[in-house]
């Protein structure tokens, strides 16, 4: 019994958490009122010609790698706010990030994240 409790907490330990591991989904992007208007969590305001990014589940100030699956193109970002606040989204762009994968036309997009 004690091995299995201990073979159960080694695993657990090299296991990656889930913020760590690659993630499929719809991305979405911030769109409208990011003009000085729009506040992350941290309370700085969103720049759209920036590589930010929301993700409910990423650590803030950590980075990761976005690649629409549809186009090919990928960006990096930087998790700078919590959300989407949509259960059936990802991450959530800046203008700039949409439009370096090509879905700013589109607002929504199938996409990997890879967290680095």
């Amino acid at each position: 019994m004690r091995k299995l409790i201990l073979l159960t907490a080694l695993s657990m330990l090299a296991a990656p958490s889930f913020a760590q591991q690659q993630q499929h989904g719809t991305a979405s992007y911030y769109s409208g009122g990011q003009n000085g208007h729009t506040q992350t969590k941290g309370g700085t305001t969103v720049n759209p010609n920036s590589n930010e990014a929301a993700s409910p589940n990423l650590p803030l100030g950590s980075h990761a790698t976005v690649t629409d699956q549809k186009t090919g193109k990928s960006t990096d970002v930087q998790v700078t706010d919590r959300g989407p606040t949509r259960q059936d989204r990802v991450i959530d762009l800046s203008k700039k990030s949409a439009h370096d994968v090509g879905m700013e036309k589109s607002g929504t997009a199938p996409v990997t994240v890879q967290p680095k």
